[in-house]
């Protein structure tokens, strides 16, 4: 029978492992982050690391690259600039917007956290070589197009 198609369990189900396995990754970099000592959720993290990528994107650009809403975006953005680690520019092309950029602080908790993320990715995808990655992002790349096709 196609894997796909199986319905007799639930675990064989290849959505539920994927979803499963996306709340266990987040639950163990909310972990992670907790353990490192710092007071930043998962979804700070990958705020502050989109803005190490690209500093000066706005959080409608946030919102769309990390495909959150806007009120939730606006509410982590608060806390991140609350905390000091991003500060809001206005945007010189439009005043209604403000363009969202890491301070001192924030860059160097980035850098901090480099490495003890690096770590525990390194533990948690112990055993898959380069190419089982290479796979991996692949077919999960596959997926995504097909859902934003839909």
């Amino acid at each position: 029978m196609n894997q796909i198609n199986d319905t007799s369990t639930l675990d064989k189900a290849t959505a539920y492992i994927i979803l499963r396995m996306g709340r266990l990754l987040r639950m163990d970099l909310s972990r992670t982050l907790q353990n490192a000592g710092v007071g930043i959720t998962p979804e700070q993290w990958f705020i502050l690391f989109r803005l190490y990528e690209q500093d000066g994107l706005s959080q409608s650009d946030l919102a769309d690259k990390l495909l959150n809403d806007h009120p939730n975006i606006t509410r982590l953005v608060d806390a991140l600039e609350a905390g000091a680690y991003i500060r809001r520019d206005n945007d010189p092309e439009d005043r209604r917007r403000y363009l969202l950029r890491l301070t001192a602080t924030g860059r160097q908790l980035v850098e901090n956290l480099f490495p003890v993320v690096i770590a525990r990715r390194q533990e948690l995808f112990n055993g898959l070589d380069e190419q089982a990655i290479e796979q991996l992002h692949a077919t999960l790349k596959v997926i995504e197009q097909n859902l934003i096709q839909s």
